[in-house]
């Protein structure tokens, strides 16, 4: 074998570990991940729920009405759902929806500061209305179980700093088998984001948050950097980033009555938008997150370039292999432990077909990210918004 080929066929592999070593940080974190026992009312913290909203007529009547029917002290929630510029009737929905329910306050903008967020200056506008330590973020597309406010009350405590639950992207019905087959690698692939990020936070280890679906205190916005930085996603990444620089905990919410439901994207295109949003953002986390971010994303490009080498030496092939086997065991036993542990129904041909793509897809989505555009409620977005003087 040539020293060259040699040497990148070496690199792949210590790649390779360093996946596998990870694989079982995240599973021995998961197996302590506990689920808190729901307290009584009278043990309830006040809590803040902000939902905001961009032509969202769809799905926001059922948002908030799921929040509404939530089975916690009515003296001690407050909703505060933001209308961010909607060109539909989101605006006109929650206003009807305030005048029966006084515990919804509706805010209504039509503009967004230069250099700024859209969903940031949504939410900071929400917040300042806000009177609650702790904040519960919700997009306005999902569904929430009757217990989901409870089990977050349950967690608060003087330390806790941010707690993040699961979000289930998925559909009820499907008009093809080719959009069950797609949707369904869609709902593992978001879920295995998931079962990462539970497994780390249970050893201490915050890579990021759902902001759909978690809960913080107010200071952690309005003081850190999820403001103060013009990056358009991201709120909830430097959210926990800044509780972990505070000493605060940041924690998993692993009761059942906290998992979510959001609508999936419609479409392929859709959904790989979606994912480079959400990895805009990726090199402008802590050091540790983008060390173990460019470990995995190396790792996986070992995976597609390897077999180029074929054509210098055919026995890289059967090294490629070696690596294909390493990580289909360790993402296969991974997810099907931890799904199983969540009560997820899924059927492994689904998962065996995301795996197939998810190395290719990842390398993609991350190159994307950090160098391309992506779209966001109608708008187009590089990772960062131009700063104003």
């Amino acid at each position: 074998m040539p020293l060259t080929v040699y040497i990148i066929t070496a690199i792949a592999y210590a790649l390779a570990g360093c996946y596998v070593l990870y694989i079982l940080f995240f599973f021995f974190g998961f197996r302590h991940l506990k689920r808190q026992v729901l307290k009584e009312d009278r043990e309830m913290p006040p809590l803040t729920v902000i939902v905001c909203a961009k032509d969202e007529e769809a799905h926001i009547e059922m948002c908030i009405r799921s929040i509404l029917a939530q089975n916690y002290p009515k003296d001690k929630l407050s909703i505060i759902a933001v209308n961010d510029r909607s060109g539909d009737r989101t605006g006109s929905i929650l206003d009807a929806l305030s005048q029966e329910n006084e515990q919804l306050r509706v805010l209504h903008l039509s503009d967004c500061p230069a250099g700024v967020s859209p969903k940031k200056n949504a939410i900071a506008k929400a917040i300042a209305l806000s009177g609650t330590e702790f904040i519960v973020a919700s997009d306005a597309d999902a569904q929430h179980d009757p217990d989901w406010l409870r089990s977050y009350g349950s967690l608060c405590n003087d330390k806790l700093g941010a707690a993040t639950g699961m979000c289930l992207f998925k559909k009820d019905t499907y008009a093809s088998a080719w959009e069950e087959t797609w949707q369904s690698m869609q709902t593992l692939l978001n879920l295995s984001y998931s079962m990462v990020i539970s497994g780390a936070m249970a050893n201490g280890f915050a890579i990021t948050a759902y902001g759909s679906n978690m809960m913080y205190r107010k200071q952690l916005f309005t003081e850190g950097s999820a403001m103060k930085d013009h990056i358009v996603s991201g709120d909830d990444s430097f959210i926990v980033f800044e509780a972990h620089r505070r000493k605060y905990d940041v924690v998993f919410n692993a009761h059942p009555a906290s998992v979510v439901r959001n609508v999936p994207e419609d479409s392929i295109r859709g959904v790989i938008n979606q994912q480079v949003r959400w990895a805009s953002h990726v090199t402008k986390m802590t050091v540790p997150v983008v060390l173990l971010g460019l470990t995995v994303f190396f790792f996986y490009l070992s995976l597609i370039l390897l077999p180029l080498l074929a054509f210098v030496d055919i026995s890289v092939l059967a090294y490629w292999g070696g690596l294909v086997l390493i990580k289909a065991a360790c993402d296969l036993l991974y997810m099907s432990y931890t799904l199983k542990k969540f009560n997820i129904p899924y059927r492994f041909r689904h998962l065996l077909l995301m795996e197939i793509f998810q190395a290719p897809f990842i390398v993609c989505i991350g190159l994307y990210g950090t160098f391309g555009k992506f779209t966001w409620k109608g708008s187009t977005y590089k990772k960062t918004l131009p700063k104003t003087k």
